[in-house]
């Protein structure tokens, strides 16, 4: 059989080991550079820098403090009401939660833990997943998060180091033209920091960016154990390798159908679909708008509570009329008429009159 020139030269390359897993250069965050396997990720209960303080958002305030104590107010009623919807004991201590038909009395008590996922160079942005232990549920639960410049996001993508293999010569990704070149792998999967288990996606994509290129990647959950098998689709013109797995919390997602590693699923496009923000090193991608907002120089119960306190010091106003309210005339010459030849009033009029 009479191979193409093509195929001679992939086959040589795979031969020579050239098509090798390449290592990570500036701007790239490798999840292999900080852990071989999800069980030897450290789980502390110490909160990480860039996650330390209150966070605000347009339904609820989270806090996360290193005294162990987490906290969850959810902005309910249009956010005219802030309910104290989960906290420890010692919140209670302080003031007494107000009784509501929103939520269960006591609070919930909700303990979380913290596990360092990556974080970029400059300390600027960091993915962490929050172990979380909801009552009556046995199992942690995690929620991957994303901080990027004091804003936390639950949609985002890490730079990984990938490969693209031309037919007859090779690069990496990394050593593009481009600095934002390369494979962004998902990492990211719940819809919120919630006081019951959130909802996690079935699928998530991923993205490798080659000059104006960019391609779409869907994964899906699977039931196979996590391992480094590495997948490959093409455009006629290159090869490009990425990840067959992805471990996000505690699910596996997979981009090829059962051992294969030939991705048939990529889309081509020329510009993301959702609003894009980048750490400061290129290596952490977000999308849309920040879920929470860090409030500047607070991070204690305390103002937490007095924040709680005088949102619910508010009173919405009046609702205005449904028609508008006419303006009365009087017609005093008239009305004047009418009591000076008025019989029942002379009597009055008299009396008045002699005082």
């Amino acid at each position: 059989m009479k191979l193409s020139k093509k195929t001679s030269l992939l086959f040589a390359s795979l031969l020579l080991g050239n098509l090798s897993f390449s290592q990570p250069n500036e701007g790239v965050v490798s999840v292999r550079d900080v852990v071989e396997t999800v069980t030897t990720q450290t789980i502390s209960e110490n909160v990480p820098p860039l996650l330390q303080g209150i966070w605000q958002g347009s339904d609820r305030l989270v806090m996360f403090s290193n005294e162990n104590e987490f906290a969850l107010v959810l902005r309910v009623f249009y956010q005219w009401y802030n309910d104290r919807a989960a906290e420890p004991a010692s919140f209670r201590q302080l003031k007494t939660r107000d009784r509501n038909n929103t939520t269960i009395t006591p609070s919930e008590e909700i303990e979380v833990k913290f596990k360092t996922i990556v974080e970029n160079p400059s300390k600027t942005a960091g993915v962490y997943e929050l172990c979380v232990k909801y009552p009556y549920f046995k199992e942690n639960v995690f929620i991957p998060v994303c901080v990027i410049n004091g804003n936390l996001y639950l949609d985002f993508l890490i730079k990984d180091s990938a490969q693209i293999t031309d037919f007859g010569r090779q690069r990496t990704a990394e050593n593009a033209n481009e600095s934002r070149e390369g494979f962004y792998r998902s990492a990211s999967s719940a819809n919120g920091i919630t006081i019951a288990q959130p909802i996690f996606q079935k699928e998530v994509v991923s993205y490798f960016v080659n000059g104006k290129d960019i391609y779409k990647i869907r994964y899906w959950l699977s039931e196979m154990e996590y391992n480094y098998s590495q997948a490959s689709f093409s455009d006629g013109e290159k090869i490009f390798f990425v990840d067959k797995y992805l471990r996000i919390g505690s699910s596996v997602y997979q981009c090829t159908t059962g051992r294969s590693t030939k991705i048939r699923n990529s889309e081509k496009i020329t510009k993301f679909e959702k609003e894009t923000v980048y750490d400061n090193e290129g290596g952490i991608l977000a999308f849309g708008k920040p879920y929470l907002t860090l409030v500047p120089n607070q991070n204690t119960k305390e103002q937490l509570m007095a924040n709680v306190e005088e949102n619910n010091k508010r009173r919405k106003p009046a609702p205005k009329p449904l028609f508008p309210v006419p303006e009365i005339k009087f017609h005093w010459k008239d009305i004047s008429d009418l009591e000076l030849y008025n019989p029942s009033t002379w009597n009055k009029r008299n009396l008045d009159i002699h005082q």
